[in-house]
């Protein structure tokens, strides 16, 4: 395998970062422009919408996933033939996968709305936003699908560009649709549907521009099941993961409504500012997935030292400065999404929850970093339990807090599954570090993981 340097690593990192930051960012002003224009009614109903929602997008996330690790290993082998055969059977599987979801969706939305127990002033909103959303949810796939693929081709500026633009029409669409034709609700889930299908078909002809270099490149389908089979090895338990996620995402958004308005606005606040803070943490763990696919396939076990301690490192010493200055600036942030003075029971609940994410940040640099070793050695077994038991415990120990601690139970709840999937996730890096060793040693000449 190629040497990589740490500066290569960094900078490879930075339209991924860029890319997640965006999407994140653009999620954010999209909330912020419904709290300032419609209210914070319209605010708590697309919170909950977009927790639902997030459900029918697990399959495209599992997919990108698996294309991630498994062109990334076809690069390590040097296999450009079966890289070039896969493209177009993935993306079948991606709109087929995405106009199923949209059927399903469009049947169970008002049930699952009623059991997530949405308040009744905002259901009709909920069920508008939901419905339009559902509609684009073919498009979504083939557009973020296909913009893994071009990532794993080392195309991650363009991947950022097309991210960016996305983000920047949607914005855009938002204001003209809330603002200009007064289409509220409706206007913001019209302007997310559009961008992306914009988008779709700039990404799908740069993906098809590309694969026009690699050898035995065509459209015409030829499935394999030997992809199909490599495919639902990872993706299976990434959908699986994610799905999980976003029913934890749903669950907990369950346990708020009860709560009240105030803690509703608090906690669509607090969840936008801390997914957008721990972007970066999630942008280097891509990259180490990536790359240390590649080295799993050549074999390259320094390469996966290095890799791995690099990207902790600058990991751990952004996520201290990001935490200090959120507390700083706590006020300030909590206003771009409703007046804090106006809500302060909703801005108590938002302070307290990011005073004590700090060492929760901490904690998630090694949960994902671990997780990323775990996945691109194609340890999922390990990988799930990881993931899984922290939502799980979370889910549990909130639950059974509530009624303790009232709304302090939602980040104590997170400290505590956190604090699981860091210690168990770090048993597992243990064990297949051993079976590294034994696995490689014998038959290449390379130094084992140390």
């Amino acid at each position: 395998m190629e040497h990589v340097s740490n500066k290569k690593l960094f900078f490879f990192s930075l339209p991924l970062i860029g890319s997640l930051l965006t999407q994140q960012l653009y999620s954010a002003v999209s909330m912020i422009i419904v709290g300032q224009t419609l209210g914070p009614n319209e605010l708590a109903a697309i919170g909950n919408a977009s927790n639902l929602l997030m459900l029918f997008i697990v399959i495209s996330g599992g997919i990108e996933l698996a294309v991630e690790i498994i062109f990334s290993r076809f690069i390590g082998k040097q296999q450009f033939k079966k890289l070039s055969q896969s493209i177009g059977n993935i993306l079948v599987l991606a709109i087929l996968a995405g106009l199923i979801l949209t059927v399903i969706g469009m049947l169970l939305l008002p049930a699952a709305l009623t059991w997530m127990q949405v308040p009744e002033n905002l259901m009709a909103d909920t069920l508008t936003y939901s419905r339009i959303y559902l509609l684009g949810v073919p498009c979504i796939y083939l557009y973020d699908i296909s913009r893994a693929m071009l990532l794993t081709f080392g195309e991650a500026r363009k991947s950022f560009l097309l991210v960016l633009s996305s983000s920047l029409l949607n914005i855009l669409l938002n204001l003209i649709f809330i603002l200009v034709f007064n289409w509220g609700i409706a206007g913001a889930a019209l302007g997310t549907v559009f961008a992306q299908a914009a988008l779709m078909v700039v990404s799908l002809l740069s993906l098809h521009k590309k694969a026009q270099s690699f050898p035995d490149f065509s459209l015409k389908i030829q499935m394999s099941w030997q992809l199909l089979k490599e495919l639902a090895h990872i993706a299976l338990p990434s959908m699986f993961q994610q799905f999980v996620i976003t029913f934890a995402s749903v669950l907990l958004q369950a346990l708020v409504n009860p709560l009240g308005n105030e803690i509703i606005i608090g906690y669509v606040a607090i969840t936008r500012v801390l997914n957008i803070s721990r972007i970066v943490i999630s942008g280097f763990s891509q990259t180490l997935s990536i790359y240390s696919a590649r080295a799993f396939a050549a074999e390259a076990s320094a390469a996966l030292k290095q890799f791995y301690r690099f990207l902790v490192k600058i990991s751990v010493i952004y996520g201290l400065i990001v935490s200090l200055v959120m507390v700083i600036f706590a006020r300030p942030l909590c206003n771009l999404f409703f007046d804090s003075s106006s809500h302060p029971a909703a801005y108590n609940f938002f302070f307290s929850y990011l005073l004590f994410s700090s060492l929760i940040t901490l904690l998630t640099v090694f949960k994902f970093m671990n997780e990323s070793l775990l996945r691109s050695s194609l340890s999922m077994r390990n990988y799930l339990i990881c993931n899984v038991g922290d939502l799980v415990i979370r889910i549990t120990a909130t639950s059974l807090l509530i009624p303790l601690v009232g709304a302090h139970a939602f980040w104590l709840g997170e400290l505590i599954g956190r604090s699981f999937s860091f210690l168990a996730s770090f048993g597992f890096i243990k064990g297949l570090k051993e079976r590294l060793q034994q696995a490689w040693l014998p038959n290449n000449n390379k130094k084992a993981l140390s």
